[in-house]
């Protein structure tokens, strides 16, 4: 699916309002209030680098802007993308070489005409990224933000949240366990939480330590 479509309803997108998490406060204010014309986000995976990217693309989108949001590993990038007032690149490593080349002329055109911004995100620093030299130096021109995860108790915090708003009402310890006996990322944890509340509704159990302990033994075996 190609998503450089300008009238991709910000809806689809989740907001800043969403990130969780307090150790990226300084991140946010520089995206939220639009500070540096290129921004370059690296961190690990799941640590909440695509939300960041769509919450921007929303913003800009609410705001009237042409707004471009495209994950590299899915979907190509075009000439289309010099129509964008705000382009976010998702996973930059990803891109093949025609399409860093393309980003290259973009960063040119932007650069020179003082107008359009870029969003580019990865797992790893600029100076780790496998790609065209060019396209590396032109990156030394962006801020680099090093987007940290959540802490374990954020994650914690996070999931007693989202089951309370389901009205679930499910012991912290019960998180800690999963912590520790499942991937970590916040993807992989809320995916966890959907698959345990259909679990138990489908046991007629209520969500317990031995129930979970009983579903992670079957996901091991699936």
């Amino acid at each position: 699916m190609n998503q450089l479509i300008f009238d991709f309803a910000a809806q689809a997108y989740p907001g800043f309002d969403k990130f969780l998490g307090t150790a990226n406060a300084e991140l946010l204010h520089v995206l939220q209030q639009q500070h540096g014309q290129f921004i370059y986000v690296w961190g690990q995976e799941g640590s909440g680098k695509s939300h960041l990217l769509q919450a921007w693309v929303a913003q800009a989108l609410q705001a009237g802007h042409r707004a471009v949001y495209v994950d590299a590993a899915q979907s190509p990038l075009t000439d289309k993308a010099f129509e964008a007032d705000y382009l976010a690149i998702d996973q930059v490593d990803k891109l093949n070489d025609d399409e860093q080349a393309l980003l290259f002329a973009v960063f040119n055109q932007f650069r020179n005409s003082g107008q359009g911004f870029l969003l580019l995100s990865a797992d790893v620093p600029p100076q780790q990224l496998v790609i065209r030299e060019d396209l590396r130096t032109r990156m030394g021109y962006c801020l680099i933000y090093d987007v940290k995860p959540l802490s374990d108790q954020e994650k914690i915090d996070a999931l007693v949240s989202m089951a309370a708003a389901r009205q679930l009402t499910i012991d912290a310890d019960i998180f800690a366990y999963l912590l520790n006996h499942w991937r970590r990322d916040m993807d992989s944890l809320m995916q966890m939480l959907d698959t345990l509340d259909n679990y138990a509704v489908m046991m007629g159990k209520r969500i317990t330590l031995p129930l979970l302990r009983q579903l992670l033994k079957q996901q091991e075996t699936e």
